[in-house]
């Protein structure tokens, strides 16, 4: 899937891509693969492999379709089921998304989809960057539905003040001028508030199981020193180190090779977490680092 990257440690935000046309045929009412009308005018893409609960939901990062999960997808399948979806105005869902449309609204979108869908919980959440804040807010609305989680490289609660007040205003007006050009409908200041929002609204998930990964390798960005870029990475790293506190059976992981596409730069670290939340939340046992990160020091 071609993208392209504002700049590596501006949350490596994804430039659209184009999309077929949404499949035009009737969602059959348990949905492997299909276009399914969430209301409000909205229908979205969701893709479906393997059986077996708890169902890992997968939501990608900003600008990406459920297509980045292309290559987690088949390996995660064989141990359960397993969905990635296109959120409003990506892949083959609808085109365009309502303005403003806020994390709130796209978190209470997935949920109609899997309820629609006929998609049963409990459910894994898998969010990649901005997915994070999805699943989050997701939830704190349905945590009874949600049986662990997965955050891979994901937005924190203070990425605006402690990330972005790092970086040169040009390359935060590049970042903004880009949101305004995605089709996902939000623009800087509902990106923002989504953020805020999931601070506000978060809540311990109690002992479900929950794996951070971090990226721990950053390219430099145009004109950023080494000593700038070190910086970057380290006060996202200690952003990150600070997500495991939402449950009280957590790790983190720092994927030492890869970028923050860590799904591609490290698949077998993510599907290894996603295994290992699946099964623990089968067994309600505990997570572990020591078999993560023996993966993670591995090369990409």
């Amino acid at each position: 899937m071609a993208r392209t990257r504002l700049a590596a440690f501006l949350l490596l935000l994804s430039a659209c891509h184009a999309a077929s046309p949404a499949p035009a045929f009737p969602a059959p009412a348990v949905v492997t693969d299909g276009v399914v009308d969430v209301g409000g005018g909205t229908a979205l893409h969701i893709h479906c492999v393997g059986r077996g609960t708890p169902v890992v939901v997968l939501d990608a990062g900003l600008g990406d379709d459920g297509s980045i999960w292309s290559d987690v997808l088949p390996e995660v399948g064989p141990l359960t089921r397993a969905c990635a979806y296109d959120r409003a105005g990506m892949g083959y869902s609808s085109r365009p998304a309502p303005r403003p449309h806020t994390n709130r609204q796209m978190a209470r979108e997935l949920h109609a989809l899997l309820e629609r869908a006929e998609v049963v919980g409990p459910y894994v959440l898998v969010g990649h960057s901005f997915g994070g804040i999805n699943v989050r807010l997701f939830a704190t609305e349905h945590l009874d539905e949600v049986a662990g989680m997965v955050l891979v490289d994901a937005v924190s609660d203070e990425q605006p003040s402690r990330f972005w007040a790092l970086l040169p205003e040009s390359d935060m007006a590049q970042f903004r001028a880009g949101l305004s050009k995605l089709p996902e409908g939000l623009d800087f200041d509902t990106y923002v508030a989504g953020i805020a929002d999931m601070r506000a609204a978060s809540r311990s998930i109690g002992d479900r199981p929950l794996i951070v990964l971090t990226h721990g390798k950053e390219d430099a960005a145009r004109g950023a020193s080494p000593e700038q870029t070190a910086r970057t990475l380290r006060v996202w790293q200690e952003m990150q180190a600070e997500l495991p506190r939402l449950s009280t059976n957590a790790v983190d992981v720092v994927a030492a090779n890869s970028g923050h596409y860590i799904q591609v730069d490290a698949r077998p670290l993510v599907v290894a977490a996603i295994r290992q939340v699946v099964e623990a939340s089968r067994t309600h046992g505990r997570v572990n680092r020591d078999g993560l990160a023996a993966i993670a020091k591995g090369k990409p």
